[in-house]
Protein backbone atom coordinates (compact mmCIF):
# COMPACT_ATOMS: atom_id res chain seq x y z
CA UNK A 1 0.00 0.00 0.00
CA UNK A 2 1.20 3.55 -0.58
CA UNK A 3 3.10 5.03 2.33
CA UNK A 4 0.05 6.88 4.70
CA UNK A 5 1.67 10.93 4.54
CA UNK A 6 1.99 12.23 8.31
CA UNK A 7 4.94 14.08 9.74
CA UNK A 8 5.43 13.12 13.04
CA UNK A 9 7.91 16.24 13.70
CA UNK A 10 8.23 19.26 11.51
CA UNK A 11 10.37 21.82 11.75
CA UNK A 12 11.93 25.43 10.38
CA UNK A 13 13.93 24.54 8.29
CA UNK A 14 14.64 27.41 6.10
CA UNK A 15 13.44 26.68 2.03
CA UNK A 16 15.96 26.95 -0.27
CA UNK A 17 14.78 28.78 -3.34
CA UNK A 18 16.99 30.07 -5.79
CA UNK A 19 18.08 33.77 -5.25
CA UNK A 20 16.11 35.76 -7.22
CA UNK A 21 12.80 34.36 -6.01
CA UNK A 22 14.08 34.42 -2.28
CA UNK A 23 14.73 38.63 -2.94
CA UNK A 24 11.32 38.55 -4.50
CA UNK A 25 9.70 37.01 -1.33
CA UNK A 26 11.55 39.29 0.93
CA UNK A 27 13.87 36.96 2.77
CA UNK A 28 17.00 38.74 2.85
CA UNK A 29 15.87 42.33 3.54
CA UNK A 30 19.05 43.38 6.42
CA UNK A 31 17.32 45.82 8.89
CA UNK A 32 20.00 46.79 11.30
CA UNK A 33 22.28 43.50 10.73
CA UNK A 34 24.06 45.22 7.48
CA UNK A 35 25.23 48.53 9.85
CA UNK A 36 27.56 46.11 12.00
CA UNK A 37 31.05 46.30 10.82
CA UNK A 38 32.50 43.18 9.90
CA UNK A 39 35.99 42.38 9.58
CA UNK A 40 35.67 41.43 5.62
CA UNK A 41 36.93 44.63 3.19
CA UNK A 42 36.57 45.24 -0.29
CA UNK A 43 39.90 46.72 -1.00
CA UNK A 44 41.59 44.52 -3.11
CA UNK A 45 38.31 44.20 -5.06
CA UNK A 46 38.30 48.25 -4.83
CA UNK A 47 42.02 48.07 -6.68
CA UNK A 48 40.89 46.03 -9.48
CA UNK A 49 37.46 48.07 -10.62
CA UNK A 50 39.82 51.35 -10.28
CA UNK A 51 42.59 48.87 -12.50
CA UNK A 52 40.60 47.68 -15.20
CA UNK A 53 36.76 48.36 -15.08
CA UNK A 54 34.88 45.70 -16.54
CA UNK A 55 32.09 43.11 -15.81
CA UNK A 56 34.36 40.77 -13.89
CA UNK A 57 35.61 43.22 -12.24
CA UNK A 58 32.37 45.11 -11.73
CA UNK A 59 31.04 41.61 -10.18
CA UNK A 60 33.57 41.40 -7.57
CA UNK A 61 33.45 44.60 -6.23
CA UNK A 62 29.56 44.25 -5.81
CA UNK A 63 29.54 40.55 -4.32
CA UNK A 64 32.20 41.77 -1.93
CA UNK A 65 30.51 45.16 -1.08
CA UNK A 66 26.96 42.97 -0.33
CA UNK A 67 28.82 40.05 1.73
CA UNK A 68 30.71 42.18 3.69
CA UNK A 69 28.24 45.40 3.94
CA UNK A 70 30.49 48.15 2.92
CA UNK A 71 29.11 50.69 0.43
CA UNK A 72 31.39 53.49 -1.56
CA UNK A 73 30.58 55.56 -4.11
CA UNK A 74 33.15 52.95 -6.46
CA UNK A 75 30.52 50.02 -5.80
CA UNK A 76 27.38 52.59 -6.85
CA UNK A 77 29.58 53.53 -10.19
CA UNK A 78 29.90 49.51 -10.62
CA UNK A 79 26.53 49.22 -9.86
CA UNK A 80 25.72 52.32 -12.59
CA UNK A 81 28.00 49.85 -15.10
CA UNK A 82 26.33 46.95 -14.53
CA UNK A 83 22.97 48.28 -14.67
CA UNK A 84 23.67 49.89 -18.26
CA UNK A 85 25.41 46.72 -19.19
CA UNK A 86 22.46 43.98 -17.82
CA UNK A 87 22.60 42.36 -20.96
CA UNK A 88 25.86 41.17 -20.54
CA UNK A 89 25.15 40.59 -16.80
CA UNK A 90 24.27 37.09 -15.43
CA UNK A 91 20.36 37.30 -13.77
CA UNK A 92 22.12 36.63 -10.39
CA UNK A 93 24.01 39.80 -10.39
CA UNK A 94 21.38 41.63 -11.83
CA UNK A 95 19.50 40.63 -8.89
CA UNK A 96 21.54 41.02 -6.81
CA UNK A 97 22.27 44.68 -8.12
CA UNK A 98 18.59 45.49 -7.16
CA UNK A 99 19.43 43.90 -3.35
CA UNK A 100 22.10 45.81 -2.73
CA UNK A 101 20.20 49.31 -4.29
CA UNK A 102 17.78 48.44 -0.92
CA UNK A 103 14.27 47.33 -3.07
CA UNK A 104 12.29 46.40 0.04
CA UNK A 105 9.50 43.66 0.26
CA UNK A 106 6.96 46.10 0.93
CA UNK A 107 7.86 47.94 -2.52
CA UNK A 108 7.39 45.53 -4.59
CA UNK A 109 4.10 44.30 -6.12
CA UNK A 110 3.35 40.64 -6.85
CA UNK A 111 0.39 39.88 -8.71
CA UNK A 112 -0.48 36.66 -6.83
CA UNK A 113 0.58 34.20 -4.45
CA UNK A 114 2.67 32.27 -6.60
CA UNK A 115 6.57 32.61 -7.57
CA UNK A 116 7.55 29.72 -9.11
CA UNK A 117 10.18 28.32 -10.72
CA UNK A 118 8.18 27.39 -13.61
CA UNK A 119 4.05 27.11 -13.66
CA UNK A 120 2.38 24.34 -15.29
CA UNK A 121 -0.90 23.22 -15.57
CA UNK A 122 -1.02 19.21 -16.44
CA UNK A 123 0.91 16.58 -15.42
CA UNK A 124 2.34 16.15 -19.50
CA UNK A 125 3.69 19.70 -18.83
CA UNK A 126 5.41 18.70 -15.40
CA UNK A 127 7.35 16.01 -17.44
CA UNK A 128 8.54 18.35 -19.58
CA UNK A 129 9.48 20.48 -17.08
CA UNK A 130 11.86 17.43 -15.58
CA UNK A 131 12.88 16.35 -18.93
CA UNK A 132 17.02 15.15 -18.46
CA UNK A 133 18.08 17.03 -21.55
CA UNK A 134 16.56 20.46 -20.70
CA UNK A 135 17.66 19.98 -17.17
CA UNK A 136 21.12 19.12 -17.78
CA UNK A 137 20.82 22.11 -19.93
CA UNK A 138 20.89 24.27 -17.18
CA UNK A 139 23.28 22.74 -15.03
CA UNK A 140 26.06 23.38 -18.05
CA UNK A 141 25.13 26.95 -17.92
CA UNK A 142 25.18 27.50 -14.39
CA UNK A 143 28.09 25.79 -14.61
CA UNK A 144 29.53 28.06 -16.99
CA UNK A 145 28.41 31.29 -15.06
CA UNK A 146 30.29 29.99 -12.04
CA UNK A 147 33.70 29.83 -14.13
CA UNK A 148 33.00 33.52 -15.08
CA UNK A 149 32.25 34.68 -11.77
CA UNK A 150 34.25 32.22 -9.58
CA UNK A 151 33.87 34.50 -7.09
CA UNK A 152 29.61 34.87 -6.62
CA UNK A 153 28.88 32.97 -3.85
CA UNK A 154 25.48 33.33 -4.87
CA UNK A 155 25.47 31.06 -8.58
CA UNK A 156 28.08 28.41 -6.89
CA UNK A 157 24.30 28.38 -4.18
CA UNK A 158 22.71 27.49 -7.33
CA UNK A 159 24.67 25.05 -8.75
CA UNK A 160 24.77 23.28 -5.39
CA UNK A 161 20.89 23.53 -5.79
CA UNK A 162 20.62 22.37 -9.22
CA UNK A 163 23.01 19.08 -8.47
CA UNK A 164 20.98 18.22 -5.13
CA UNK A 165 18.14 17.92 -7.48
CA UNK A 166 19.34 15.51 -9.52
CA UNK A 167 20.91 13.70 -6.14
CA UNK A 168 24.57 14.36 -7.50
CA UNK A 169 25.52 14.80 -3.95
CA UNK A 170 29.12 15.11 -3.80
CA UNK A 171 29.07 17.89 -6.76
CA UNK A 172 26.57 19.82 -4.53
CA UNK A 173 28.36 19.63 -1.74
CA UNK A 174 31.79 21.04 -3.59
CA UNK A 175 29.23 23.91 -4.96
CA UNK A 176 28.26 24.98 -1.46
CA UNK A 177 31.81 24.38 0.37
CA UNK A 178 32.58 26.88 -2.39
CA UNK A 179 30.04 29.65 -1.88
CA UNK A 180 30.72 29.46 1.99
CA UNK A 181 34.52 30.16 1.90
CA UNK A 182 33.63 32.55 -0.38
CA UNK A 183 30.45 34.32 1.70
CA UNK A 184 30.74 32.68 5.64
CA UNK A 185 28.43 35.08 7.13
CA UNK A 186 25.72 35.71 4.29
CA UNK A 187 22.33 35.04 5.33
CA UNK A 188 21.00 33.74 1.65
CA UNK A 189 24.43 31.44 1.67
CA UNK A 190 24.18 30.05 4.94
CA UNK A 191 20.26 29.00 4.81
CA UNK A 192 20.79 27.44 1.57
CA UNK A 193 23.70 25.39 2.85
CA UNK A 194 21.91 24.51 6.00
CA UNK A 195 19.22 23.33 3.90
CA UNK A 196 21.29 21.26 1.65
CA UNK A 197 23.48 19.44 4.70
CA UNK A 198 20.19 18.88 6.22
CA UNK A 199 18.96 17.44 2.89
CA UNK A 200 21.34 15.14 2.75
CA UNK A 201 21.39 14.31 6.60
CA UNK A 202 25.00 16.25 7.55
CA UNK A 203 23.48 17.75 10.32
CA UNK A 204 26.64 18.30 12.25
CA UNK A 205 28.07 20.40 9.26
CA UNK A 206 24.84 22.74 9.04
CA UNK A 207 25.38 23.17 12.71
CA UNK A 208 29.22 24.27 12.27
CA UNK A 209 28.66 26.93 9.58
CA UNK A 210 25.81 28.76 11.06
CA UNK A 211 27.65 28.65 14.70
CA UNK A 212 30.87 29.14 12.84
CA UNK A 213 29.18 32.77 11.41
CA UNK A 214 29.72 36.31 12.84
CA UNK A 215 26.41 37.19 12.39
CA UNK A 216 24.57 34.25 14.23
CA UNK A 217 23.36 36.12 17.23
CA UNK A 218 21.66 39.01 15.37
CA UNK A 219 20.27 37.41 12.85
CA UNK A 220 16.74 36.12 13.56
CA UNK A 221 16.66 34.07 10.42
CA UNK A 222 19.80 32.35 11.45
CA UNK A 223 18.54 31.61 15.14
CA UNK A 224 15.91 29.98 13.22
CA UNK A 225 17.50 27.81 11.06
CA UNK A 226 20.07 27.06 14.16
CA UNK A 227 17.23 26.25 16.46
CA UNK A 228 15.61 24.25 14.23
CA UNK A 229 18.62 22.09 12.78
CA UNK A 230 19.42 21.45 17.07
CA UNK A 231 15.94 20.26 17.30
CA UNK A 232 16.35 17.54 14.29
CA UNK A 233 19.62 16.30 16.42
CA UNK A 234 17.74 16.11 19.86
CA UNK A 235 19.53 19.10 21.39
CA UNK A 236 18.82 22.52 22.41
CA UNK A 237 19.77 25.95 20.32
CA UNK A 238 22.83 27.81 23.00
CA UNK A 239 21.00 30.56 20.46
CA UNK A 240 17.73 30.51 22.18
CA UNK A 241 17.88 32.96 24.49
CA UNK A 242 19.11 35.69 21.88
CA UNK A 243 16.62 34.38 19.48
CA UNK A 244 14.07 35.34 22.43
CA UNK A 245 15.91 38.92 22.65
CA UNK A 246 15.99 39.59 19.00
CA UNK A 247 12.19 38.60 19.33
CA UNK A 248 11.11 41.47 22.29
CA UNK A 249 13.64 44.05 20.76
CA UNK A 250 11.37 45.95 18.57
CA UNK A 251 14.43 46.13 15.81
CA UNK A 252 12.92 43.82 13.75
CA UNK A 253 9.88 43.94 11.24
CA UNK A 254 7.28 40.90 12.17
CA UNK A 255 8.25 39.03 8.81
CA UNK A 256 11.66 39.57 10.07
CA UNK A 257 10.56 37.67 12.93
CA UNK A 258 7.90 35.22 11.65
CA UNK A 259 10.29 32.38 11.36
CA UNK A 260 12.03 32.73 14.65
CA UNK A 261 9.25 33.09 16.96
CA UNK A 262 7.77 30.06 14.86
CA UNK A 263 10.24 28.42 15.82
CA UNK A 264 10.41 29.45 19.53
CA UNK A 265 6.37 28.42 19.31
CA UNK A 266 7.84 25.00 18.42
CA UNK A 267 9.67 24.53 21.53
CA UNK A 268 7.67 25.48 23.76
CA UNK A 269 4.62 23.61 22.11
CA UNK A 270 6.96 20.68 22.70
CA UNK A 271 7.43 21.50 25.66
CA UNK A 272 4.00 21.41 26.60
CA UNK A 273 3.48 24.66 27.45
CA UNK A 274 0.44 25.95 25.23
CA UNK A 275 0.14 29.62 26.62
CA UNK A 276 4.04 30.33 25.63
CA UNK A 277 3.65 28.43 22.24
CA UNK A 278 0.37 30.32 21.52
CA UNK A 279 1.86 33.50 21.81
CA UNK A 280 5.02 32.93 19.52
CA UNK A 281 2.92 31.61 17.12
CA UNK A 282 0.38 34.59 16.95
CA UNK A 283 3.38 36.74 16.69
CA UNK A 284 5.18 34.84 13.91
CA UNK A 285 1.12 35.11 11.89
CA UNK A 286 1.45 38.60 12.24
CA UNK A 287 3.28 38.15 8.41
CA UNK A 288 4.05 35.13 7.89
CA UNK A 289 5.99 33.49 4.89
CA UNK A 290 5.20 29.95 3.79
CA UNK A 291 7.16 28.05 6.14
CA UNK A 292 5.70 29.69 9.43
CA UNK A 293 2.61 29.21 7.75
CA UNK A 294 2.68 25.52 7.18
CA UNK A 295 4.15 25.12 10.65
CA UNK A 296 1.31 26.21 12.17
CA UNK A 297 -1.02 23.93 9.80
CA UNK A 298 1.23 21.13 11.05
CA UNK A 299 0.54 22.36 14.89
CA UNK A 300 -3.18 22.77 14.88
CA UNK A 301 -3.61 19.44 12.87
CA UNK A 302 -1.46 17.75 16.03
CA UNK A 303 -3.30 19.53 18.52
CA UNK A 304 -6.61 20.75 18.14
CA UNK A 305 -6.61 23.66 20.60
CA UNK A 306 -4.55 25.83 17.75
CA UNK A 307 -7.46 27.03 15.28
CA UNK A 308 -5.91 27.91 12.60
CA UNK A 309 -7.14 27.79 8.93
CA UNK A 310 -4.06 28.55 6.20
CA UNK A 311 -6.88 29.90 3.55
CA UNK A 312 -7.40 33.11 5.33
CA UNK A 313 -4.03 34.20 4.58
CA UNK A 314 -4.61 35.28 1.26
CA UNK A 315 -1.10 37.21 1.04
CA UNK A 316 1.33 34.78 1.96
CA UNK A 317 3.13 33.73 -1.22
CA UNK A 318 3.91 30.38 -2.18
CA UNK A 319 1.63 28.79 0.76
CA UNK A 320 1.29 25.15 -0.85
CA UNK A 321 2.70 23.07 1.61
CA UNK A 322 0.09 24.58 4.56
CA UNK A 323 -3.06 24.82 1.71
CA UNK A 324 -2.03 21.36 0.58
CA UNK A 325 -2.20 19.59 4.03
CA UNK A 326 -5.25 21.28 4.59
CA UNK A 327 -6.90 20.45 1.41
CA UNK A 328 -6.08 16.59 2.26
CA UNK A 329 -7.43 17.09 5.41
CA UNK A 330 -10.67 18.46 4.42
CA UNK A 331 -11.12 15.59 2.32
CA UNK A 332 -10.22 17.71 -0.79
CA UNK A 333 -7.97 15.39 -2.82
CA UNK A 334 -7.76 17.35 -6.12
CA UNK A 335 -7.10 20.66 -4.45
CA UNK A 336 -4.27 18.92 -1.99
CA UNK A 337 -2.54 17.01 -5.31
CA UNK A 338 -2.20 20.51 -7.02
CA UNK A 339 -0.88 22.24 -3.93
CA UNK A 340 1.48 19.38 -3.85
CA UNK A 341 2.44 19.99 -7.44
CA UNK A 342 3.01 24.04 -7.30
CA UNK A 343 4.78 22.82 -4.05
CA UNK A 344 7.29 20.45 -5.76
CA UNK A 345 7.45 23.43 -8.19
CA UNK A 346 8.55 25.77 -5.59
CA UNK A 347 11.29 23.62 -4.03
CA UNK A 348 12.47 20.42 -6.68
CA UNK A 349 14.50 19.26 -4.78
CA UNK A 350 12.14 18.42 -1.72
CA UNK A 351 11.07 14.74 -1.71
CA UNK A 352 7.99 15.54 0.84
CA UNK A 353 5.71 17.26 -1.50
CA UNK A 354 6.74 14.01 -3.76
CA UNK A 355 5.62 11.59 -1.31
CA UNK A 356 2.00 13.17 -0.57
CA UNK A 357 1.56 13.78 -4.28
CA UNK A 358 2.08 10.46 -5.17
CA UNK A 359 0.52 8.80 -2.56
CA UNK A 360 -2.54 11.17 -3.39
CA UNK A 361 -2.67 10.49 -7.20
CA UNK A 362 -2.55 6.36 -6.53
CA UNK A 363 -4.45 5.78 -3.68
CA UNK A 364 -7.16 8.60 -3.50
CA UNK A 365 -7.54 10.14 -7.18
CA UNK A 366 -6.76 6.75 -8.47
CA UNK A 367 -4.55 8.40 -11.50
CA UNK A 368 -1.86 5.98 -11.52
CA UNK A 369 0.52 7.77 -14.39
CA UNK A 370 0.56 10.75 -12.58
CA UNK A 371 1.84 9.13 -9.36
CA UNK A 372 4.30 6.93 -11.74
CA UNK A 373 5.95 10.45 -13.19
CA UNK A 374 6.00 12.05 -9.33
CA UNK A 375 7.79 8.72 -8.14
CA UNK A 376 10.42 8.88 -11.07
CA UNK A 377 10.97 12.48 -10.27
CA UNK A 378 11.73 11.62 -6.55
CA UNK A 379 13.75 8.68 -7.60
CA UNK A 380 16.07 11.18 -9.57
CA UNK A 381 17.30 12.56 -6.40
CA UNK A 382 16.69 10.15 -3.90
CA UNK A 383 17.23 7.28 -5.97
CA UNK A 384 17.23 4.78 -2.75
CA UNK A 385 14.54 6.68 -0.96
CA UNK A 386 12.51 3.47 0.72
CA UNK A 387 9.21 5.56 0.84
CA UNK A 388 9.82 6.62 -2.55
CA UNK A 389 10.11 3.04 -3.90
CA UNK A 390 7.45 1.92 -2.05
CA UNK A 391 4.91 4.36 -3.85
CA UNK A 392 6.58 3.47 -6.80
CA UNK A 393 6.00 -0.30 -6.43
CA UNK A 394 2.41 0.62 -5.35
CA UNK A 395 1.22 2.51 -7.80
CA UNK A 396 2.45 0.18 -10.88
CA UNK A 397 1.09 -2.92 -9.06
CA UNK A 398 -2.51 -1.02 -8.81
CA UNK A 399 -2.37 0.04 -12.60
CA UNK A 400 -2.80 -1.99 -15.69
CA UNK A 401 0.61 -1.88 -16.92
CA UNK A 402 3.00 -4.27 -14.99
CA UNK A 403 5.72 -3.80 -17.27
CA UNK A 404 8.03 -1.89 -14.85
CA UNK A 405 7.16 -4.04 -11.16
CA UNK A 406 9.79 -6.39 -11.12
CA UNK A 407 12.27 -3.90 -11.66
CA UNK A 408 11.32 -1.43 -8.86
CA UNK A 409 10.04 -4.41 -6.41
CA UNK A 410 14.33 -5.77 -7.34
CA UNK A 411 14.84 -2.06 -5.84
CA UNK A 412 12.86 -2.36 -2.63
CA UNK A 413 14.58 -5.84 -2.00
CA UNK A 414 17.87 -3.72 -1.63
CA UNK A 415 16.62 -1.86 1.45
CA UNK A 416 16.58 -3.24 4.99
CA UNK A 417 13.22 -3.28 5.88
CA UNK A 418 14.04 -4.20 9.43
CA UNK A 419 16.07 -0.63 9.94
CA UNK A 420 12.96 1.19 8.83
CA UNK A 421 9.92 2.48 11.46
CA UNK A 422 7.55 0.02 12.41
CA UNK A 423 5.03 1.94 10.37
CA UNK A 424 7.26 1.74 7.40
CA UNK A 425 7.62 -2.37 7.71
CA UNK A 426 4.24 -2.68 7.83
CA UNK A 427 3.64 -0.40 4.99
CA UNK A 428 6.71 -2.33 3.21
CA UNK A 429 5.22 -5.90 3.73
CA UNK A 430 1.81 -4.94 2.75
CA UNK A 431 3.23 -3.35 -1.07
CA UNK A 432 5.45 -6.79 -1.50
CA UNK A 433 2.71 -8.68 -0.60
CA UNK A 434 0.69 -6.93 -3.05
CA UNK A 435 3.49 -7.52 -5.70
CA UNK A 436 3.59 -10.81 -5.13
CA UNK A 437 -0.49 -11.24 -6.04
CA UNK A 438 0.30 -9.00 -9.29
CA UNK A 439 3.12 -12.24 -10.18
CA UNK A 440 0.37 -14.70 -9.07
CA UNK A 441 2.43 -15.21 -6.40
CA UNK A 442 -0.29 -16.24 -4.21
CA UNK A 443 0.54 -17.58 -1.26
CA UNK A 444 3.40 -15.71 -0.64
CA UNK A 445 1.25 -12.30 -0.88
CA UNK A 446 -1.26 -13.08 1.38
CA UNK A 447 1.41 -14.46 4.18
CA UNK A 448 3.08 -10.78 3.56
CA UNK A 449 0.00 -8.96 4.07
CA UNK A 450 -1.23 -11.27 7.21
CA UNK A 451 2.29 -10.05 8.28
CA UNK A 452 1.75 -6.71 7.87
CA UNK A 453 -2.09 -6.54 9.88
CA UNK A 454 -0.05 -8.86 12.14
CA UNK A 455 2.85 -5.89 12.76
CA UNK A 456 0.29 -3.48 12.45
CA UNK A 457 -1.66 -5.21 15.17
CA UNK A 458 1.01 -6.06 17.79
CA UNK A 459 2.57 -2.39 17.78
CA UNK A 460 -1.11 -1.09 18.31
CA UNK A 461 -0.79 0.79 14.95
CA UNK A 462 -4.66 0.38 14.41
CA UNK A 463 -4.98 3.33 11.45
CA UNK A 464 -2.23 1.20 9.30
CA UNK A 465 -4.02 -1.95 10.47
CA UNK A 466 -7.33 -1.21 8.60
CA UNK A 467 -5.56 0.05 5.44
CA UNK A 468 -3.50 -2.71 5.49
CA UNK A 469 -6.80 -5.15 5.73
CA UNK A 470 -9.35 -2.89 2.82
CA UNK A 471 -5.86 -2.92 0.74
CA UNK A 472 -5.85 -6.96 1.17
CA UNK A 473 -8.94 -6.82 0.25
CA UNK A 474 -8.82 -5.48 -2.69
CA UNK A 475 -6.39 -7.81 -3.59
CA UNK A 476 -8.53 -10.46 -3.07
CA UNK A 477 -11.32 -9.53 -4.99
CA UNK A 478 -8.67 -8.75 -8.16
CA UNK A 479 -8.29 -12.49 -8.35
CA UNK A 480 -11.75 -13.34 -6.81
CA UNK A 481 -10.19 -15.33 -3.87
CA UNK A 482 -12.33 -17.16 -1.74
CA UNK A 483 -11.25 -15.84 1.87
CA UNK A 484 -12.52 -12.04 -0.57
CA UNK A 485 -15.75 -12.57 1.42
CA UNK A 486 -14.27 -13.11 4.73
CA UNK A 487 -12.52 -10.03 4.95
CA UNK A 488 -15.94 -7.96 3.53
CA UNK A 489 -17.77 -8.56 6.41
CA UNK A 490 -14.31 -7.53 8.46
CA UNK A 491 -14.21 -4.19 6.27
CA UNK A 492 -17.70 -3.48 7.13
CA UNK A 493 -17.30 -3.51 10.51
CA UNK A 494 -14.17 -0.92 10.83
CA UNK A 495 -15.15 2.05 12.71
CA UNK A 496 -13.73 5.50 10.60
CA UNK A 497 -13.50 8.13 13.34
CA UNK A 498 -14.87 11.66 11.68
CA UNK A 499 -11.64 13.93 10.74
CA UNK A 500 -10.41 10.13 8.80
CA UNK A 501 -11.21 11.49 5.54
CA UNK A 502 -8.38 8.64 3.85
CA UNK A 503 -9.87 5.91 5.38
CA UNK A 504 -13.75 6.97 4.86
CA UNK A 505 -12.76 7.15 1.27
CA UNK A 506 -11.12 3.78 1.30
CA UNK A 507 -13.79 1.95 2.79
CA UNK A 508 -16.43 3.46 0.25
CA UNK A 509 -14.16 2.61 -2.88
CA UNK A 510 -14.13 -0.95 -1.51
CA UNK A 511 -18.04 -1.14 -0.65
CA UNK A 512 -19.03 0.24 -3.85
CA UNK A 513 -17.02 -2.81 -5.20
CA UNK A 514 -18.79 -5.55 -2.67
CA UNK A 515 -22.04 -3.81 -3.67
Amino acid sequence: MAVIYELKERRLIPNWRDFKRTLQLGELVQSNISSIPLKLTIDRTTQDWQFQKNMGTAADLVNSAYISGHNNELVEEAISYIKANSQKSSSSLNDLVKLIETVSFDKQVITNNSLLEIDVETISEFQTFINNTTFHKVINKTKNKAKAELKNPITWVELARLYSMRGQEKKAENAILTALYLAPNNRFVLRSATRFFIHFNEYEKAIFFLRKSENIKKDPWLISAHIATSSIMGRFSPFIKAGKSLASSGDFSNFELTELTSSLGTLEFKDGSYKKAKQFFEKSLLAPNDNSLAQLEWVSNDDKRFKFNPLNFENVINPFEARAMEFLSRGNWELAFNNTIKWFLDMPFSKRPIILGSYIASSLLKDKHAAQILCQVGLQANPEDPTLLNNMVYSIATSNDLTMLDRYVSKMMEVDINSLPIERQITYNATFGLAAIKKTEIDLGISLYNRAIDLATKNKKEYLKKIAIINFTNALIDIKHPDRFKYFDIVKNIKVKEDEKELSQFKKDLEKRIN
